[in-house]
């Protein structure tokens, strides 16, 4: 019988747990939180349900790990496209532009719904469609899986949106909140686009559609810098 080494088991419980988590995103996105189950996951990866738990806990951690796969991803991507600038309206710009092309790369709606669509649903508006929370509210922290994620999905709610808070501040001191709003407003209807697309369409197919709707979306958010900074009061 040949020997196992360290590095080739190393490798082979890597593969497995991507093919697990792999897994787990495919029935998320199609089928949604309630439709993760140990069983499924283990049926579409052809294991053992004993073999399963040995790399998860349970659905929840599959849950867990499949936004590790995204939302630092994404909010990584942000501060580098932001860091290249410090000209408010630029970073409208940025941010509009920057958001919509990683809702392309990992999608939007089904992430941000993981766990919101089965709880809450003032936490499902606010992270699905963008309404504002105050950061200066005490934030009820818990160890139960359920709010864990959901504290993970507003805590990354929170990251993206200072950036655009703080620009339409300065852009608007006296009522930055109609910037951020309508800013806000445009992407999510962005993302919603872009969730639309047909996954069945040729890659070159859906990347010119994907293309198309960034473009658009950030003229219009252009549109809306200029036109809510007209003027020597900005109202």
């Amino acid at each position: 019988m040949p020997r196992i080494h360290e590095s080739t088991l190393q490798e082979h419980r890597a593969k497995t747990l991507d093919q697990i988590i792999a897994a787990a995103e495919a029935i998320l996105r199609t089928g949604g939180r309630d439709r993760l189950t140990m069983a499924e996951v283990a049926r579409r990866t052809n294991l053992a349900r004993n073999s399963l738990y040995r790399y998860t806990r349970d659905a929840d951690q599959l849950c867990d790990m499949v936004m590790e796969r995204h939302l630092p991803d994404w909010g990584q991507a942000l501060d580098q496209a932001l860091g290249r600038t410090d000209d408010p309206r630029r970073t409208v710009e940025i941010w509009t532009r920057t958001n919509l092309e990683q809702a392309g790369l990992h999608g939007h709606g089904w992430l941000m719904n993981l766990y919101a669509e089965q709880h809450d649903e003032q936490l499902r508006q606010t992270l699905i469609y963008g309404n504002p929370s105050n950061p200066q509210e005490p934030v009820p922290r818990s160890d139960r899986p359920t709010d864990r994620q959901a504290q993970a999905l507003l805590d990354f709610h929170r990251q993206v949106n200072q950036p655009l808070i703080q620009a339409w501040a300065a852009l608007r001191p006296t009522d930055p909140a109609m910037g951020v709003e309508v800013t806000r407003g445009i992407v999510q209807s962005g993302m919603r686009l872009i969730d639309a697309l047909d996954q069945d369409r040729a890659p070159e197919q859906r990347q010119e559609r994907l293309t198309i709707i960034i473009k658009k979306v950030t003229a219009c958010a252009k549109a809306v810098i200029a036109t809510l900074t007209e003027g020597p009061t900005c109202a």
